[in-house]
């Protein structure tokens, strides 16, 4: 596996990108595991952040939090802003087919056997129906155009125990079953990027599409949860931090100082960079390289 990645972002998923693992710990000049590319997007008349996060294959928060300071609904015309559509693919000594970081809300569609990888924006469970995180599934089912099988704590709030498909259907044109839990599109696009649903995996109903066309029943599917992700590209250290949405890590900045030495990068990194990156949390890789 070999290639430095530079693709644009655009719907119906960012890549595919070229990677390749690191050999061991500490700095691997020759691993590519920071994808995609930066880019820039000039502002027109009406649009707002949830428009421009779609057409770039982000989710909304994920362009939202990196530029905190602008209202997200009146934007400010005829400027550009950057575009973070570069992300860590998160470290694993294998992977499987789909790869869902729960923390950085975003998917990664591995095709190891290329060298390949596919990565798409998702909305996750709320607080209170938090998505499963550490669980490895399988595919089970495939279904177009599904209905939705209510969970009976919310059928009393919907009025009913099965919703047929349709422009309501939340579940969208696309249904893959892992248990009671799903990778499915939705009938609202805006909670992509999000906490908004009971558990389930939602995507743009682009994304869907796409991902059902390239993904069969029994390919392995896999929930984690890491918010600090290290990456390598042309011989260079990257940090990425995102927010701890489901609040697991009392500490942060001690959590990821301890990765980072786990790693055997400590001595490799301007820790004035790292400091910094761990504060903003802006989710777009930083270069740390000392």
């Amino acid at each position: 596996m070999s290639g430095v990645l530079s693709a644009a972002s655009s719907a119906w998923g960012a890549g595919p990108f070229h990677y390749r693992l690191p050999r061991g710990s500490g700095l691997d000049p020759e691993a590519v595991t920071v994808v995609g590319q930066p880019q820039k997007h000039h502002i027109v008349r009406y649009e707002n952040m949830y428009k421009i996060a779609r057409q770039y294959d982000l989710g909304f928060w994920e362009l939202a939090r990196y530029h905190r300071q602008l209202d997200h609904f009146y934007l400010p015309w005829e400027t550009d802003i950057d575009i973070p559509s570069q992300w860590i693919i998160p470290e694993r000594s294998s992977y499987p087919g789909y790869l869902i970081n729960v923390a950085e809300l975003r998917g990664y569609r591995f095709f190891p056997e290329k060298g390949e990888v596919r990565t798409y924006p998702i909305g996750i469970g709320v607080l209170d129906y938090k998505t499963p995180i550490g669980q490895r599934f399988r595919v089970q089912s495939k279904s177009v155009n599904p209905g939705w099988r209510i969970p009976k704590g919310l059928q009393a709030k919907y009025g009913m125990a099965y919703m047929p498909p349709g422009e309501d259907c939340p579940v969208g044109s696309r249904w893959m079953g892992l248990s009671h839990y799903g990778l499915h599109g939705t009938h609202a696009p805006m909670g992509v990027g999000r906490l908004v649903s009971h558990g389930c995996i939602r995507h743009y109903p682009e994304d869907i599409e796409q991902l059902f066309d390239i993904t069969s029943v029994g390919t392995p599917v896999e929930l984690i949860y890491e918010p600090v992700k290290f990456g390598f590209l042309k011989g260079r250290v990257f940090v990425e931090v995102h927010e701890d949405i489901y609040h697991k890590i009392p500490d942060l900045l001690k959590y990821a100082v301890t990765r980072l030495s786990n790693r055997g990068l400590a001595g490799q990194i301007n820790w004035t960079k790292f400091l910094r990156a761990v504060e903003e949390r802006n989710g777009a890789p930083v270069d740390i390289t000392r």
